[in-house]
């Protein structure tokens, strides 16, 4: 578990860039990594010159008791919320700056900040970068959702046959998944067979998986709020040639990327060296997302794996490499592994078979 001094790190390199005075978090991601708050809403973090000050609902509080904290507001059920998280940092802003995450905050909280009359400036990008680069507990906590996650799809994937439903699969995975000690799914889970696999972010249904058809799992689990990602796709019977062939340019597309990265390098260089690797198939055409991004506390987070990308790959990275072709009226084909930058090398953290 992470511990109070880490916390305590956290929030000092976050307000020590001399940018503002005092900062309001509010979005759940921000009071776990900086808290370890894990409840359901209810509550906001303060952080300014006394520290970090938690306020919280009466209904919530108890799930902040386990949190760090400086100091704890717990706000009675006969009182609105609002008023005294902004009581609590006008107290800790005065005449300063605010810092916002202003990728999270709603348009009706700003109105009610802007009473306060003070500047403010977008912390968002700070908070992504800080979260970027895991300690090694996150790495712990990493490792344990995708060991979860990878123990219950060995499980389900022998349920996967003609006649079972994409909706049967989802539910035997997610239920592996929970008794493997999965908080929840990291994201809903995707099963996808015959043509309805050419949709990247087809949602299971009650299509019955047929003879010959391709199906694409994307699934992952949580573990103390982290969260791990991956996507295998199988061969139920024989499906199309074309899938095959398109199968065996994923993967020689996915290796080649994860050859080619290095610390310190562009991402972007990787988006494009995919695109380049399917292209020789003439199947770039069929690639419509990007190759990869980053896990944490979200399973959609910094750094992004694109051609439009800025980030570069640094120590401490989580991501993915998820190259995939979608080809309308036929099927798709989709690998995801989690991997890892750190000391400089990169590594693989997933251990499924691609081949399955």
């Amino acid at each position: 578990m992470t511990t109070s001094s880490q916390y305590r790190d956290r929030v000092r390199r976050l307000t020590s860039g001399g940018r503002f005075d005092a900062a309001l978090i509010a979005s759940p991601q921000g009071l776990r990594y900086f808290s370890g708050f894990s409840g359901f809403g209810g509550a906001y973090l303060v952080l300014g010159p006394s520290g970090s000050n938690m306020v919280v609902t009466e209904l919530e509080a108890p799930d902040s008791d386990s949190a760090f904290f400086e100091d704890r507001l717990v706000v009675e059920k006969s009182k609105p919320l609002l008023p005294e998280v902004i009581k609590v940092l006008s107290s800790e802003l005065g005449q300063g700056i605010l810092g916002l995450e202003e990728e999270f905050v709603s348009l009706s909280l700003f109105e009610k900040l802007k009473g306060l009359g003070r500047d403010w400036v977008g912390i968002s990008r700070d908070i992504s970068a800080m979260r970027s680069v895991k300690d090694e507990q996150e790495l712990s906590d990493i490792r344990h959702a995708i060991e979860i996650s990878e123990q219950a799809f060995e499980q389900a994937k022998e349920f996967i046959r003609p006649g079972v439903t994409e909706n049967q699969v989802a539910a035997r995975l997610e239920m592996a998944m929970k008794e493997g000690g999965s908080e929840v799914p990291s994201f809903p889970t995707i099963v996808a067979s015959g043509v309805r696999a050419s949709n990247p972010h087809a949602l299971p249904t009650g299509k019955k998986i047929g003879e010959n058809e391709v199906v694409v799992v994307d699934f992952g689990a949580t573990y103390h709020g982290y969260a791990s990602d991956m996507t295998r796709t199988l061969f139920v019977g024989n499906p199309p040639k074309e899938l095959h062939l398109a199968f065996d340019a994923v993967l020689e597309t996915q290796l080649a990327c994860f050859s080619s990265l290095r610390v310190g390098q562009p991402l972007s260089e990787a988006a494009s060296l995919a695109v380049r690797s399917l292209e020789k198939y003439g199947l770039a055409k069929y690639y419509i997302h990007s190759l990869g991004h980053g896990i944490g506390l979200e399973v959609h987070e910094s750094p992004y794996l694109s051609l439009t990308s800025n980030d570069v790959l640094s120590d401490g990275n989580t991501f993915t490499l998820e190259p995939g072709v979608y080809i309308p009226g036929l099927g798709g084909i989709r690998i995801e592994d989690d991997f890892l930058a750190w000391e400089g090398k990169v590594s693989k953290l997933s251990s499924l078979p691609s081949r399955l």
